[in-house]
């Protein structure tokens, strides 16, 4: 049996966003619950974090966090072609602070995220991102058209 969705925050398709228009769509209007607020102060700890260490990339994120569900349990993220900006400066701290940041079990445990990590060489982006479309584009019953937002770090 399919989970129940809730109504969609976003109209289908791809949304483009920066981290205040996400707190202003999924966080600001839901003044009962202090799970969305957890959640996006986590995501931003997580984002600044990568940041910090001089990686860059595209998250596409989704889940209940992006519905009307009140008490979202987490937030679903796709993480596409993690980049450094200066390979040159990159530290072997900042590796490791990197590996763990991208660990899966790390970022459901610490941030909260559903974490996906995606490197497409050029020739396989085409399928990739299809099939993630597919994924986070549909409700559970894949037949409803949804939204979902995409944060450049």
């Amino acid at each position: 049996m399919a989970k129940p969705d809730f109504p969609a925050l976003l109209a289908p398709g791809m949304h483009n966003l920066t981290l205040p228009a996400l707190h202003a769509l999924a966080v600001a209007p839901f003044t009962g619950g202090a799970r969305r607020v957890e959640l996006f102060q986590k995501l931003t700890t997580w984002a600044g974090e990568l940041q910090a260490c001089g990686l860059g990339g595209t998250l596409w994120l989704d889940g209940s966090f992006l519905t009307e569900k009140p008490d979202p349990g987490d937030i679903d993220c796709v993480l596409w072609d993690p980049a450094w900006a200066s390979p040159a400066s990159v530290t072997l701290a900042h590796q490791h602070q990197v590996q763990s940041l991208l660990d899966r079990a790390t970022a459901e445990n610490l941030y909260g995220l559903d974490l996906y990590i995606v490197a497409t060489p050029p020739e396989g982006a085409f399928h990739q991102e299809a099939y993630w479309r597919g994924v986070l584009g549909f409700g559970h019953d894949r037949v409803t058209a949804k939204g979902f937002a995409e944060v450049n770090l």
